[in-house]
């Protein structure tokens, strides 16, 4: 009886390698483009929740009623973010009211808001809700919007330091802040926040609209 010769089994052993690493390789390709879906995903339900609070005016603190509720993303902290109940007031000289819609002017209407549509990690009450913290390496490189009025894209890195994602009732609009480097806020017709994978190869990008329609999909 023939066996196989050392030139065979060297052949066979180097096919076998070579489909392995394939097969590995793919698999590792697969599971991090999974991830990275999933991961994009998670920020939009985040959004999607802080609308649902913020269109049912949830109850914040006692004696804080009709809060938004946003989501801040910042420059600063790539692998996470914020959810937040806007319950900060404008403050003296920083009149908001044409920009931040129902704050004030009339404190006695139903449409009236406490908040100022930005985060502020000092308020009294606290703002925070939760903080978000992505894993694996996986982190919000770039967020970009238009600016109010058909301006041009302003994104972070570049303009942006921070971006305040905002919903409130009665209207089912987003309101959405950018604050810039020097610290003004231009006001954003809508927002796409740009998730990347740890190898910088891949990446999602989750979309909201100035109607509050949220999406995750390809960047283009």
């Amino acid at each position: 009886m023939r066996g196989f010769t050392l030139v065979e089994m060297m052949v066979v052993l180097f096919i076998i390698v070579i489909v392995t690493t394939v097969a590995v390789t793919g698999q590792g390709a697969f599971n991090r483009s999974l991830i990275l879906t999933d991961t994009a995903y998670t920020i939009a339900f985040s959004l999607r929740e802080a609308q649902s609070f913020g269109l049912s005016s949830r109850s914040v603190t006692p004696g804080v009623y009709n809060a938004g509720y946003g989501i801040r993303f910042s420059s600063q902290t790539p692998s996470a973010y914020v959810l937040f109940a806007d319950t900060n007031p404008v403050k003296p000289g920083n009149d908001q009211s044409a920009l931040c819609p129902g704050h004030p002017p009339d404190e006695t209407s139903p449409d009236s808001h406490p908040g100022d549509c930005i985060y502020d990690p000092s308020a009294t009450p606290a703002e925070l809700v939760r903080t978000y913290t992505l894993n694996r390496g996986y982190e919000i490189y770039r967020f970009c919007g238009g600016e109010w009025g058909g301006g041009e894209v302003r994104c972070s890195g570049v303009d942006f330091e921070t971006m305040h994602i905002t919903f409130m009732r009665p209207s089912t609009d987003t309101v959405i802040f950018g604050i810039m480097q020097n610290g003004n806020l231009r006001r954003l017709t809508n927002a796409t926040i740009y998730l990347r994978s740890p190898d910088g190869e891949a990446e999602r990008c989750i979309t909201v609209s100035k109607v509050g329609q949220i999406a995750v999909g390809d960047c283009s």
